[in-house]
């Protein structure tokens, strides 16, 4: 359900074909939502066929037909509609934390490899995240930024905020472990 609004906000900003839409997710968009190529493509269909999307398309020589998808009255109703109506609080879902109420002196060094290995993942998502900002969004660059992009980096910046408490906690969590399991 999720997927359709930002579909519909990205095509709100411009025509996009369904490859451009993916190129999205995989880059500026992903920061903060994630969705497969498969996913993208049934969602399009979906919202195509129910009338909220419309596309043209045009003809490639050796290649499939292309289609650059935009969004229909209805599918700006849709989005004015949605914008309208507050965000019901999202539940999380966490399965490192799942895994950590496993913890216990029998599976220390397990629990210990899943709090290493994540946190090296989290360190590389962080470089990733200051590497971006520094590179598209220098105090220079965002005096210059187009309106609809300053969100954009509102986006990065919770991602980079996010990634920076979830290594402060990791560290903690390891403390914690060290503090509990390790003396018994």
């Amino acid at each position: 359900m999720s997927l359709k609004y930002v579909l519909l906000t990205l095509l709100e900003r411009e025509p996009r074909t369904g490859y451009d839409l993916v190129r999205t997710f995989e880059s500026a968009v992903g920061y903060f939502w994630n969705a497969s190529h498969q996913q993208v493509y049934r969602e399009l269909a979906g919202l195509s066929e129910s009338g909220l999307l419309r596309y043209k398309q045009i003809k490639q020589d050796d290649k499939p037909d292309k289609k650059i998808y935009s969004l229909s009255s209805t599918g700006k109703s849709a989005l004015q509609d949605w914008l309208e109506n507050p965000l019901k609080p999202g539940k999380t879902k966490d399965l490192l934390l799942v895994k950590l109420l496993n913890a216990n002196s029998d599976n220390l060094e397990l629990m210990q490899r899943e709090l290493t290995g994540n946190m090296t993942r989290s360190k590389e998502l962080q470089a990733i995240y200051h590497s971006i900002e520094k590179q598209y969004y220098s105090p220079v660059q965002l005096k210059q930024l187009p309106d609809s992009e300053i969100m954009t980096y509102a986006a990065l910046r919770k991602g980079i905020l996010s990634i920076d408490a979830h290594l402060v906690w990791l560290n903690e969590v390891e403390r914690l472990i060290a503090d509990t399991f390790e003396r018994r």
